[in-house]
């Protein structure tokens, strides 16, 4: 070995990265070139060692610049930090140089070569797993790119890499091969590993003879656990590699190597390693102690005393790691070395740690171990094995007392490793000739009886053993018996394999008997043994256990085995074909069923008693199975012999029975099957029915098996009898075949019938508890027998399918009728299920008429509402899965043969009876058109694109022409009342005072339904892209369906109040996706236009605004000629009214030109039809410049006959007249000086002084009278238009004109007031109007009142005493009066809205009035009582939506907020006070609410008030601090300042706000503290604003500094230090001065006289 260089070369200078990024090699570099020359050598790399594990990446040798140019700088830097110590950085090192070694050029990367061995020699072996990866892949980029150009390096690489092939890291071993073989071909390989074997086996043994923990790592830097996980991996991987090296070398290249292993297997260190305490050392040890007897078998026979005791000895290694190499390696060396028993004292070191194991059950490596015994007991020589019978004794037992350890028996991997071997060792030890015969002969009863039988009796009292391979293991050995018991031979073999076998039956029946001749016997272990028969009997057919391997073990013969074992082979495991194991155990069957059927006779004869005598049931269920293998007529032959002991009487019928019956099988079912068949108490009677089955299979014909059955039939069994009959057919078709004519009998299919009648008549009857699960077994008979078909054949025949699908029709149609459903409910879910299984599984059952009835009936169901069939949701669920899986099932069969659906047909006209009806409610509609679109759907998914089934189907469902005018005219006409007051309309309204209110209606218009279902069924075709629907007629029907909905959407818009149950139909449109949006989207809308058109023009009124609603929508009217609409019709007419707003001018005037030249042409006999239609025209067509003429008279007829106020056209007539008069005021209110002037002189004045005041006084009273007159009523057309353009006028009638009126005299008893009457009729009559239902009224009424505030004041005292006084009222008390009374008798919740409105009225008029500050004591009050109400509308408006309010229930909110918003802001204290006062739970939600969302937007407002403020101060400057919501003032003086900070709370204006003192200068605490409660107080409870208060702040500081002089030695009104003023004063000047001024003035004088006037200072 080298020496390591001198500790000072281990140093690398600072200034190395310098020269390195400079190209140039370092001092260190020279120094080394020196130590080259001196010693003669060339080190390896710059600062560094030349031993292996020395890293460098600077070569220092002679001529070092031009070597060194040779290297990419980048590649030296990735190569410098391979040498650190971190790992990541070596990590990220070595993937950075795999990545350029892919993406530089050959060239580049080829300079790395001769410094790249030394680095992967090191690196390779890194403790750290992921760099050892990361090499491998860098490495395999190297080989990509420098290809044959490797070639020079190999023997310095080779051993190392061969080591990280061998990796125990997975991944690393696998990128290494991959570069391995990407270096080489497959058959380049062995000539590479013979090119390099020398230097590969310098390397291994180095690592396995010389290297230890210390050399391999560096002691002072890698911790000593490190230092020996590394080792020991390396060793592992050594021993690996050196295999891997005598696996892939050529042959003739082995014996060169036999000298160097020589002296590897000569060093005791090496075998040392077969007892290293680490278990991958002792693994790897052994697999190369394999592949030295594999490949070098003489060199091992050389060493065999080493090799036998290092392999033989250890055995007993339990490790799991270990164990599968050792047992290789032990099996090699028996195989190779001829005497290796020789080297080891088998009876004292082998033998006992075998018996060992194999009493432990291999502790948990069973799979591993027992698969070897057999080939190692083959290779025990005789000499070793005496005495003979003890030894087989020995090594049987042992494996048996292994099986019954807890973790063999608990693995079921284990225990079948255990079983198998026991077996393979059995029939090896069988074939064997030991000895003489009579040794023979005792080692062969010894393994029956004292092994084999044991071991079968152990299994089978163990339930987790019963399903290993025992049995079939057992099966095969007695072929193999059977086999050469049938062979003649000289030398005895047949008659000792024919005694073997029967004494093997013999020791397995009393086995047997033991287990069944006893009362509590295991019935697990009796259906083991009957499987265990059943096995025996024809192992081919039994379920064999899931076993990975299927290998069979085949013995040789005798000779075979002699041969082999002289050319010192052991015998090995070979495959089976599967033709030859059939055919040997066909061959052997015969020998087997004798004996079979003698001990199954002798068991049934035992069992059969135990059930006669004791009533056993597991003897009767374990001779069910006996029977269900073994159905012969000996065996019942045998039973009934046994069932001969019964009485007289019994005994005469059991001569009857044998009399009639001949096969004994047959006379066992009357005297036994039957008796126990019939008994109620057994619950179980799977197995009975096994033996009925036994029975039937030894009947001699078909027709014996019928009238056997259909005897049982007729019998009074149990359903499930029957059930378990058809099921056990259904599974097998051995047993179809059994009563396949009894299933399509008459006697079973009568039965049926019948079993579905009593069960749907029991179902509409109550149930008792106790036959819930008989009738549950029923009814899944009736689902087997109707969906279960064996070659598309029902189970019974085709006619009883139909009688028992019409009872179940029928039972249903029952259901439905009842008025309770608590008892239907397990009849209909089990009639669901029936149906739901038929409908799927059987085909072409629906175009059975019976089968479509039943659909029908079920679809019914689904389509009405559960108030109606009062079903559950479950039930409602099921129902749906049946029917919708029964129309898929439809469709395919009518698809398939072409033929007509009753279904379809029925349902069709029964869901348009029920739109037409009228007889239908949200709810029922909405589950009607659910149920119809789940049928199209379905139909739709069926047959594709076609859609023939769909358009017959809605075409069925559409109402004719007729049927649709029938429709029409059940509409109410409540609907015409709005277009004609609002002028939309025009026509005779004579007829509309006899309508029928719709507010009590419960039930939905038929339009309405029958609209809103076609229209979704047209939606689902257009939706689906159905090709059958685009053409000319469809589309007509499609428009037509379409425009029927938008009539009646139309019709919803025109009334008035549209009742709640109309707002729940609209909601179930949009939520069902059926809106203008969505036609807009998916129909052509321009035959929809035409189509709609035509209505209008032939039908007038409704069509024509549905028209127009349909042109304002979708924007799509174009420019047409106006005189096709010539001459007139209602229609026309109507459709040119609603056209009025889409034509263009250019159409508007030529229209009107032609109106007028008719009425000046018309004839006086045409008037009374032309003319009122040609004005209708020009009115609807002039635009707000025409002139309207004033008829007073109009006004005064109105308002004397109240009867004429419901006339629709006395309506419209004071309609226009109200808004005329509104107009002009407008008009003249609004004139501008330069219009007035244009104007007649007395034009203005004279509407002023005449017609206005007329106007208005007749409009005052006639809204006193109608509100008067509708106060109870509900709100109607009349309070909407008439009202509202009454209010409108009134809104422009002055104040004069409200003081001067003509009302009543109106007073309220006890009201006092200073008010004139006057005044106070006209308070006392508007006041309450505030609260009228009507918002027209509630708005006009405010304007008035609004108008009368600024009088108000003038009536009250001058000093406003009189406003906190008991016995006087102000003169606001008649605006407020009625407001505690009125909202607290409130008890219509929908109107409540109206309040917050009025309340925001009154709240307006009040902070406006100038007589609003002195109210503080009377408004608390209401203030409180309207804070109270706002928020029980934010409460009640969320939790209970109101209905019945149309656009004004959603506003109630915002207007509640509004309100609460201006009362905080304009009454702040009043609010303050009211939420002090209220309880603790109201306190905190008020608080919570205020502070989220009213206190920000307030608090930001005051103090943006303060920060735009132009109000000035002098001498005092104001700040506000949004962010802080704090406002500071700063009052100066001589340049002394005081602060003062203002801030304001988070739940601003409900908290108190904070008056805080930043700086108090000059005055006195007592002084200050009063200021800061008076702006205190002002602010919290006098509403006032932070500027008012600061205003009043400073006046109190301002007055009191006002006249106070300087002092005259400071000159100053503030001290500098102490900010005192001046109070000392002089008695002779009268001046003051400060006092630490004077005590300045007094000690720097030495005086004490006055400063100013020189007198003694007293």
């Amino acid at each position: 070995r080298r020496l390591r260089p001198p500790p000072s070369a281990l140093r690398v200078p600072s200034h190395r990265r310098l020269c390195d990024r400079a190209l140039m090699p370092s001092s260190s570099g020279r120094a080394a070139e020196l130590l080259a020359k001196e010693r003669g050598t060339v080190p390896g790399f710059i600062g560094f060692g030349t031993s292996q594990s020395d890293l460098g990446y600077v070569p220092a040798v002679q001529g070092a610049e031009e070597i060194d140019s040779l290297v990419d700088a980048d590649f030296r830097m990735v190569l410098r930090k391979l040498s650190k110590r971190d790992i990541t950085t070596k990590l990220k090192a070595m993937q950075e140089f795999g990545t350029m070694c892919k993406e530089r050029e050959a060239e580049v990367v080829k300079g790395v070569l001769p410094y790249w061995p030394r680095i992967y020699c090191k690196i390779s072996l890194d403790h750290d797993r992921r760099v050892r990866e990361a090499t491998q892949q860098s490495f395999e980029q190297l080989i990509l790119k420098v290809k044959k150009h490797l070639a020079p390096y190999l023997k310095s690489i080779m051993g190392y890499w061969l080591i990280a092939q061998c990796d125990i890291y997975s991944p690393a071993a696998s990128a290494a091969k991959v570069a391995f073989e990407k270096a080489f071909p497959s058959s380049k390989q062995p000539e590479a590993l013979a090119f390099c074997k020398d230097e590969i086996l310098n390397v291994l043994q180095d690592h396995l003879l010389k290297e230890t923990p210390d050399t391999l790592s560096d002691p002072q830097t890698v911790p000593e656990e490190e230092r020996e996980a590394k080792f020991f991996r390396i060793l592992t991987c050594s021993l690996l590699a050196l295999k891997k090296l005598f696996s892939m070398l050529p042959k003739k290249e082995m014996r060169s190597l036999e000298e160097k292993l020589m002296s590897l297997l000569s060093q005791n260190k090496f075998w040392k390693y077969g007892k290293h305490n680490i278990p991958q050392v002792r693994s790897a040890f052994f697999e190369l102690a394999s592949a030295f007897c594999q490949y070098l078998p003489e060199l091992v026979k050389a060493e065999a005393p080493r090799v036998c005791p290092a392999v033989l000895l250890s055995i007993d290694d339990s490790d799991a790691v270990v164990c599968p190499a050792l047992w290789e390696a032990a099996l090699y060396a028996l195989a190779t070395i001829e005497d290796c028993w020789s080297h080891v004292n088998a009876r004292k070191g082998v033998l006992p740690k075998l018996w060992t194991v194999l009493r432990e059950g291999g502790r948990g490596l069973a799979t591993v171990i027992y698969p070897n015994l057999l080939p190692f007991i083959s290779k025990v020589p005789l000499g070793i094995a005496e005495p003979k019978l003890d030894y087989f004794r020995t090594f049987f037992s042992s494996i048996i007392q292994g099986l019954s350890s807890e973790r063999a028996v608990s693995s079921h991997s284990e225990s079948s490793a255990i079983i198998t071997a026991f077996m393979e060792c059995l029939r090896f030890v069988m074939l064997q000739k030991i000895g003489e015969d009579d040794e023979q002969r005792q080692i062969h009863q010894m393994l029956i009886f004292d092994q084999l039988i044991p071991l079968t009796d152990a299994v089978l009292k163990e339930p987790r053993l019963q399903n290993g391979p025992l049995f079939y293991q057992i099966a095969e050995t007695l072929s193999s018996w059977e086999a050469k018991a049938e062979l003649s031979s000289d030398d005895g073999t047949d008659e000792t394999f024919q005694k073997l076998l029967s004494n093997f039956w013999d020791c397995l029946l009393k086995m047997c008997v033991l287990h069944v001749d006893t009362l509590d016997a295991d019935e697990k272990s009796l259906l083991a043994i009957s499987g265990m028969l059943e096995i025996l009997q024809n192992p081919n057919n039994a379920t064999k256990p899931n076993n990975r391997k299927s290998l069979k073990i085949r013995f040789t013969d005798e000779d075979e085995s002699e041969k082999n074992a002289e050319n010192g082979k052991f015998t090995e495991v070979k495959n089976n074909s599967d033709s030859e194991i059939q055919a040997e155990q066909q061959h052997s069957l015969h020998l087997r069923k004798e004996a079979l059927e003698n001990l199954v006779c002798n068991l049934a004869e035992l069992s059969i008693v135990y059930v006669n005598e004791q009533k056993s049931e597991q003897h009767l269920k374990f001779l069910s199975a006996l029977l269900n293998s073994f159905s012969s007529k000996r065996v019942f032959h045998v039973l009934l012999e046994q069932g001969n002991s019964a009485s007289c009487a019994q005994a005469k019928s059991q001569e009857k029975i044998k009399a009639h019956h001949e096969n004994p099988s047959v006379q066992f079912l009357h005297l036994n099957l039957i008796t126990w068949l019939k008994e109620d108490w057994r619950k179980d009677t799977h197995f009975l029915v096994d033996i009925l089955y036994s029975v039937l299979n030894c009947c001699n014909s078909r027709d014996e098996r019928k009238i056997i059955l259909d005897d049982l039939t007729k019998m009074d069994l149990k359903w499930v009898i029957l059930l378990q009959i058809i099921q056990k057919a259904c599974s097998s078709t051995t047993k179809l075949s059994l009563v396949s004519g009894w299933l399509k009998g008459d006697t079973l299919g009568e039965r049926l019938v019948m079993l579905a009648d009593d069960l749907c008549h029991l179902g509409l009857k109550p149930i008792v508890a106790s036959s819930e699960t008989s009738s549950s077994e029923r009814w899944t008979l009736l689902s087997l027998v109707l969906s279960q078909h064996i070659k598309n054949e029902s189970l019974i025949g085709e006619t009883f399918v139909e009688r028992i699908i019409d009872k179940l029709q029928a039972a249903l149609s029952k259901a439905r009728d009842l008025s309770e459903a608590g008892n239907t409910e397990p009849s209909v879910s089990f009639i669901c299920e029936v149906a739901s299984s038929f409908f799927s599984s059987v085909k072409g059952c629906l175009l059975m008429p019976s089968s479509e009835d039943l659909l029908f009936t079920i679809f019914q169901l689904c389509a009405q509402r559960q108030d109606a069939t009062h079903l559950t949701d479950l039930l409602i669920c099921k129902l749906k899965h049946t029917w919708m899986s029964g129309v898929n099932s439809l469709v395919h069969q009518l698809q398939s043969m072409q033929k007509q659906s009753t279904f379809l047909h029925k349902s069709a006209l029964w869901v348009k009876n029920q739109i037409q009806s009228s007889s239908l409610d949200v709810k029922s509609l909405q589950v009607l058109i659910s149920a119809v679109s789940d049928l199209l759907s379905k139909l739709l998914e069926a047959e594709g694109l076609s859609g023939h089934l769909v358009g017959a189907y809605v075409e069925r469902v559409t109402p004719n022409k007729t049927e649709w005018e029938k429709l029409h005219e059940s509409l109410s006409t409540e609907w015409m009342h709005k277009p004609l007051l609002e002028g939309r309309l025009s026509m005779n309204c004579e007829h509309l005072g006899s309508y029928v209110k719709l507010c009590g209606t419960t039930k939905l218009p038929g339009h309405l339904c029958a609209s809103a279902l076609l229209s979704k069924m047209v939606l689902s075709m257009l939706k689906n892209g159905i090709v059958h629907g685009y053409d000319d007629a469809e589309r007509k029907k499609i428009d037509n369906i379409i425009a029927e909905l938008l009539y009646s959407l139309q019709w919803i818009e025109e009334l008035e109040n549209p009742p709640y149950l109309l707002l729940e139909y609209l909601h179930m449109l949009e939520e069902m996706h059926i809106t203008y949006e969505k036609f807009k989207t998916l129909s052509n809308t321009t035959n929809l236009q035409q189509t709609i058109c035509d209505r209008s023009e032939e039908h007038g009124r409704l069509w024509s605004l549905t028209m127009a609603k349909f042109l304002g929508l979708f924007h799509s009217w174009c420019c047409v000629c106006v005189y096709r609409f010539l001459p007139l019709t209602e229609g026309r007419l109507h459709t040119l009214q609603c056209l009025s707003s889409f034509l263009i001018e250019e159409e508007k005037k030529e229209l009107v030109f032609d109106c007028v030249a008719k009425l000046m042409t018309c004839m006086q006999t045409e008037l009374s039809t032309t003319d009122v239609k040609v004005q209708i025209i020009l009115n609807s067509f002039l635009s707000a410049h025409s002139s309207k003429m004033v008829f007073a008279a109009g006004f005064c007829t109105t308002s004397e006959n109240h009867s004429l106020y419901h006339v629709p056209l006395v309506q419209i007539f004071a309609c226009a007249s109200c808004d005329l008069a509104s107009a002009l005021s407008a008009y003249f209110e609004a004139a501008a000086s330069e219009t007035i002037e244009n104007l007649p002189v007395n034009l203005i004045s004279e509407w002023k002084e005449f017609f206005s005041e007329g106007i208005h006084n007749l409009l005052l009273p006639l809204l006193v009278k109608v509100t008067g007159e509708t106060k109870n009523a509900s709100e109607t057309a009349f309070q909407n238009s008439v009202l509202t353009s009454v209010g409108e006028a009134l809104t422009y009638i002055s104040k004069d004109q409200l003081l001067n009126h003509k009302l009543p005299a109106k007073f309220v008893a006890g009201q006092k007031t200073n008010l004139p009457d006057k005044l106070q009729t006209l308070l006392n009559t508007l006041s309450p109007l505030l609260f009228f239902r009507a918002r027209p009224v509630q708005i006009s009424v405010y304007h008035m009142l609004y108008k009368l505030m600024p009088e108000l004041p003038k009536f009250d005292d001058e000093d406003l005493k009189s406003y906190g006084d008991e016995e006087e009222e102000s003169a606001l008390d008649g605006v407020v009066w009625g407001l505690n009374d009125t909202v607290s008798q409130e008890k219509d919740f929908p109107y409540l809205s109206v309040h917050s409105h009025r309340i925001l009225q009154t709240s307006d008029m009040l902070q406006t009035s100038p007589c609003f500050a002195p109210l503080n004591y009377q408004m608390s009050f209401y203030i409180s009582m309207w804070c109270a109400f706002l928020f029980f509308l934010f409460f009640f408006s969320s939790l209970f939506p109101l209905t019945g309010t149309g656009l004004l229930s959603s506003q109630i909110p915002h207007l509640a907020c509004s309100v609460y918003h201006i009362t905080l802001k304009d009454l702040p204290a009043m609010v303050r006070l009211w939420w002090n006062s209220c309880e603790k739970r109201v306190f905190s939600v008020v608080d919570k609410f205020t502070s989220k969302y009213v206190s920000s937007v307030l608090s930001s407002q005051e103090i943006a008030s303060v920060q735009t403020s132009t109000q000035l101060f002098n001498g005092m400057t104001v700040k506000a601090r949004s962010a802080a919501r704090e406002v500071i003032a700063t009052y100066s003086v001589d340049d002394i300042f005081i602060e003062l900070i203002i801030q304001l709370p988070s739940n601003y204006p409900l908290g108190s706000i904070t008056v805080e003192s930043g700086k108090r200068v000059g005055v006195a605490v007592q002084q200050w503290r009063n200021w800061m409660l008076q702006l205190s107080t002002y602010l919290t409870h006098q509403n006032g604003s932070i500027m008012e208060g600061l205003s009043l702040w400073k006046n109190n500081v301002d007055k009191r500094f006002e006249g106070v002089e300087d002092c005259m030695i400071c000159f100053s009104v503030i001290h500098g230090s102490n900010y005192s003023l001046p109070k000392k004063a002089c008695r002779t000047c009268k001046k003051k001065f400060h006092s630490a001024c004077l005590y300045k003035w007094f000690t720097s004088s030495n005086k004490s006289t006055c400063p100013l006037c020189r007198e003694t200072f007293f």
